[in-house]
């Protein structure tokens, strides 16, 4: 079986050919890509709509990927993201009646009280994991608020955190910032792209022109991140 590599993802994928198929059409597995075509079409041919389709590709690859993961089952050795990097879940009794989380290198660690009940333990660490993330995220995006404010010379009236399903951040015509807490997950120059974003849009309340030159003057590479929302965004989630 060959491989494609598409930013630094390694896909496997599989040709067909029969005489039985009339075009050329790309299939998205559980393990590979499937390519099939007629046998009148050329390896070059083939190649070529490979390259073409390779953001399509791993799009559909990346959301195929995720879905097979599953709901988190919040148990020790599982891994979560932190500023884009992997941690992993440690859970570990001990004699106290409040649920602790702290990260220690690589791992987040779970204090869980001697006597939770078993049937109990994943519901209650998922409330856990949700109020440390929200805390990291108050912190850290506040701080970098601050700083590009401080940048881009402007400054909002208020910052929420928010729980969005289909947005990353707001900004409404009086200066209110909302963002998702859920980009805590994701890596710094990412968070940073969202807070320039929202933050663009005290001077553009719209996605014109302008608004773009704007974002670009303090992230000349915002176009990267805006991508890596697409491709990565569905995997920043508990």
């Amino acid at each position: 079986m060959e491989h494609l590599t598409i930013r630094d993802h390694t896909i496997p994928y599989e040709e067909r050919r029969s005489t039985r198929y009339r075009r050329i059409t790309l299939s998205i597995l559980e393990d590979r890509v499937r390519i099939s075509a007629p046998k009148n079409v050329s390896a070059k041919q083939l190649k070529d709509l490979l390259s073409a389709k390779q953001e399509w590709i791993l799009k559909h690859w990346l959301v195929k990927q995720d879905a097979m993961k599953g709901p988190a089952r919040y148990i020790d050795g599982e891994q979560f993201l932190y500023r884009g990097n992997t941690i992993e879940l440690k859970i570990i009794r001990y004699p106290r009646k409040l649920i602790r989380v702290f990260l220690e290198g690589h791992s987040l660690v779970v204090n869980l009280p001697m006597d939770l009940p078993e049937q109990d333990c994943a519901f209650n660490i998922m409330e856990a994991l949700k109020l440390w993330y929200k805390a990291q995220a108050r912190k850290i995006l506040q701080d970098k608020l601050d700083e590009q404010a401080k940048r881009m010379q402007v400054s909002f009236q208020t910052f929420r955190l928010k729980e969005q399903k289909t947005r990353w951040g707001s900004c409404s015509s009086k200066g209110n910032l909302n963002l998702n807490w859920r980009i805590i997950m994701a890596p710094d120059p990412a968070m940073d792209y969202i807070v320039i974003h929202e933050l663009a849009h005290l001077t553009h309340l719209n996605h014109s022109k302008q608004f773009w030159q704007r974002v670009a003057e303090f992230m000349p590479e915002y176009a990267d991140w805006r991508k890596w929302f697409k491709d990565h965004g569905q995997n920043l989630r508990l």
